[in-house]
């Protein structure tokens, strides 16, 4: 019985991800705390919530193992390992040519991150509720803060590639992200690991250890040929090709298989520290304490792109554009093929899309306007019934209405639903209390009527607006326009000012970046030293401090601009923005100090990287109006 609840929620968290979650994968010891899943499959629709055209062709995942220490439960963190993750995706067919069942997976991919966005904000809400009420003395709740606030969460040996022969025609590539390892635990304020028993989930404090993250692209390369399908290889065959080359080699005479043998690499390893602190509400009273803090720790960053490298994630970047565009407009796409008697559905998507892809106002009839309101409330009302677990609901009309529908509108609909169901139960329990304070046979008598209106609360018979009273109208205004900034309503409007919400640093030792042409010539590289950067969030404004050591770009000819430090200016550079300063009538303000440089300006240098730029001849008109219409906005903020 005990293993059938924990497949249960194994299955809730991991069953959209990895095949066959049995009681034969699951062994469980009782006894040692350990549940183990072995040598799972991922499915082909693993990737779908990144919203990006790519699905997997095949995935691994060698073990993932859960520790629980039941004896010091409360004492002794849950440990979480898991280990070897092994992707191999492609291109995802193509949204216009699209069968039915990709559809139809499509379709379930966005009401999943709906479903997560509907359940995210009514956590948020539910978390704001119960942050403003007294605490409890629930020891379960406490133990299970604890539990959720010590979590020790180690991820190693995960490799991900993805195989391309459609984005860049005659050109196919391979780009993939390796990680050695990826540890999170729970530290005490002088960074050692500690188990944290005083309200862990209110506050945090944890740290992240990275290693070996790297990043890699094969241009002109074809795919990787086994002599079997990728679902059918064996753990230790899915070990032997994709573990090579995530941990450096134990000696410099270890042999590299076939497999990780010329890998050229966009990202070179790179190992970091990643510390994140949050307090406690009743910690939150010094404006000069920052209420979340994150600060990450770089040694050395190295970055070559080539040419061809260069080329291929251009024309990547169109793909991806395109399909974004498809994503936002495909709830518009009529389902019938293109023929003599479907073109004016047709020509009426072709007319919707380019009114939303530019964002156009334009006006609907009428008759449009009264279908898009009878359509909401008839939503609401079968969606409330939903909520409300009632078994005269067919879900399958819930689903043809939200196949025509944007996201957004689906997610603002649900919201209005929930809002209707707690006015209902508000007013219920409010007519219950009302009830108590009369004689045994006046609740008699109002509990057979409850009875008779219980049923058709959610008959629809009349409009969401015309049920509501005006106390149920505040409960849906403070639903839907719930804002995270509520928190800091408890303070003065002065302190409210000057409280630093998020503190965010960045420190890297050194980095490099290297442009390579197809000569395999350097053509340019660029590097500095010691740069630091710490950006604080206040309540409308955001404060950035950067300082750089060193900085310097070079060529095959030799050094084009090089900083130099004096005792006068120890940092190459030192600058300073504020983004709506507090107390000054100006949009932004930035202040920079930069030391001498000595600057050379080659003709040769500059000829091979215009020959570079046109040579490639890769830059899309979309991916060139995107990025303009982006500086033009930036450049345009009030």
């Amino acid at each position: 019985m005990f293993e059938a609840q924990v497949l249960d929620l194994i299955r809730k968290y991991l069953g959209e991800y990895v095949h066959d979650l049995s009681l034969e994968t699951l062994r469980i010891s009782v006894w040692q705390g350990d549940v183990v899943l072995k040598d799972l499959k991922l499915k082909a629709e693993a990737l779908n919530s990144l919203n990006l055209p790519v699905a997997v062709k095949a995935g691994f995942v060698g073990t993932i193992t859960l520790k629980f220490p039941w004896k010091s439960l409360g004492n002794e963190p849950v440990i979480v390992l898991i280990d070897r993750v092994f992707v191999i995706a492609h291109p995802a067919p193509d949204g216009r040519t699209l069968k039915e069942e990709d559809r139809e997976k499509l379709f379930e991919a966005k009401i999943q991150q709906i479903a997560v966005a509907e359940s995210a904000t009514l956590e948020a809400i539910s978390g704001s509720k119960l942050e403003s009420a007294p605490p409890g003395n629930s020891w379960l709740g406490s133990l299970v803060a604890s539990i959720i606030g010590n979590l020790k969460i180690t991820i190693s040996n995960v490799h991900v590639r993805y195989e391309d022969c459609i984005s860049n025609p005659g050109h196919p590539f391979s780009s993939g992200v390796t990680l050695a390892k990826l540890a999170a635990v729970t530290m005490d304020e002088h960074g050692n690991e500690t188990f944290d028993t005083s309200g862990a989930l209110d506050k945090l404090r944890k740290s992240l250890q990275l290693e070996r993250l790297a990043m890699y692209h094969n241009s002109d390369k074809l795919p990787w040929k086994i002599d079997k399908k990728w679902e059918d290889l064996s753990p230790k065959e899915w070990i032997e090709v994709f573990e090579d080359g995530i941990n450096e080699p134990a000696a410099e005479s270890e042999v590299v298989s076939m497999w990780a043998l010329n890998r050229n690499y966009l990202v070179s390893p790179i190992n970091g520290v990643l510390k994140y602190h949050r307090l406690g509400n009743k910690e939150r009273n010094d404006p000069d304490i920052p209420f979340e803090k994150a600060s990450l720790v770089l040694s050395d960053v190295s970055l070559t792109i080539l040419e061809a490298q260069y080329r291929d994630w251009i024309k990547l970047l169109e793909v991806f554009s395109r399909y974004r565009t498809y994503v936002e407009i495909s709830h518009l796409r009529p389902l019938v093929p293109v023929s003599k008697v479907s073109y004016a559905l047709w020509w009426r998507y072709a007319a919707l899309a380019v009114l939303h892809q530019r964002k156009l106002c334009h006006r609907l009839s009428w008759d449009q306007i009264r279908h898009m309101c009878q359509l909401r409330q008839r939503y609401i009302h079968l969606y409330a019934s939903l909520l409300q677990q009632s078994s005269r609901v067919d879900n399958l009309e819930v689903r043809d209405i939200e196949k025509d529908l944007d996201s957004k509108v689906i997610l603002l609909w649900r919201l209005l639903a929930h809002a209707k169901v707690e006015s209902v139960k508000s007013k219920e329990a409010a007519e219950q209390r009302r009830l108590h304070k009369k004689s045994w046979f006046t609740l008699t008598w109002h509990a057979q009527s409850e009875d008779a209106s219980g049923t058709d609360a959610f008959d629809g018979s009349q409009s969401t607006e015309e049920r509501l009273s005006k106390e149920e109208w505040q409960a849906v205004n403070k639903l839907l326009s719930y804002q995270p900034d509520e928190e800091l309503m408890s303070y003065s409007g002065k302190d409210m000012q000057n409280m630093i919400r998020y503190l965010v640093t960045v420190s890297i030792n050194q980095a490099a970046m290297r442009i390579i042409n197809m000569n395999q010539m350097e053509i340019v590289c660029g590097r500095f030293e010691q740069l630091h950067v710490s950006a604080k969030f206040k309540h409308r404004s955001i404060h950035c401090d950067v300082t750089l050591r060193f900085y310097g770009v070079s060529a095959p000819e030799g050094p084009l601009a090089e900083s130099v430090c004096s005792e006068e200016k120890v940092n190459a550079l030192t600058a300073s923005f504020v983004q709506s300063p507090v107390g000054e009538n100006v949009d932004w303000r930035l202040s920079a100090k930069i030391s001498s440089c000595h600057v050379t300006v080659l003709k040769e240098c500059c000829d091979r990287f215009s020959e570079f730029v046109k040579r490639s001849n890769a830059v899309s008109p979309t991916v060139t109006l995107e990025t303009a219409t982006k500086l033009q906005v930036m450049t345009s903020i009030e």
